[in-house]
């Protein structure tokens, strides 16, 4: 593939999961603009390494991937949180409320980062258990566990009934 068709098809890859990847940050950072720095430090990162995507047809996930461990990483040195209601600033789309909701929740139910992971990768992009497991490279039993035991804390909370 030459270089311009390259150019391209990363280009389209990114403007199609711009919000995936911004989304999928701040499930991570739940800070606007460490999410934004970590989507920005993502895509510099598989931009120069590319050539290492063996599978073209799985360059999402790749992105996904990158993104998710450039968040962790930005986390790691920055500790600092928000209010889930002044996420809704950041976001460059019509946001629907349906998502701040859904991270609203995730809040309240004081998960894990891996698990807040697993349920962000389930609803909010409609990946399966077992493609989870694969994204995260963790057992599928281990990410069904994750996930039946958030529901199941869930479920238990006041107010969601």
């Amino acid at each position: 593939m030459d270089k311009s068709a390259a150019k391209e098809e990363f280009t389209a890859a990114v403007s199609k999961n711009e919000k995936k990847l911004y989304v999928a940050a701040l499930s991570v950072t739940a800070n606007t603009e460490d999410a934004r720095d970590a989507v920005a430090d993502a895509l510099a990162y598989a931009w120069e390494h590319r050539a290492e995507l063996r599978d073209q047809s799985k360059l999402d996930a790749w992105l996904l991937r990158i993104t998710y461990s450039q968040a962790k990483m930005i986390r790691r040195k920055s500790r600092k949180f928000e209010n889930v209601d002044d996420m809704q600033e950041a976001f460059g789309y019509e946001s629907d409320t349906s998502e701040l909701e859904f991270f609203d929740i995730l809040s309240k139910a004081r998960l894990d980062n891996e698990t807040r992971r697993i349920l962000t990768l389930h609803f909010l992009y409609g990946y399966t258990l077992p493609e989870i497991a694969d994204l995260t490279g963790k057992s599928e039993s281990a990410v069904k566990a994750r996930y039946f035991r958030a529901l199941r804390k869930m479920a238990d909370m006041k107010g969601l009934r």
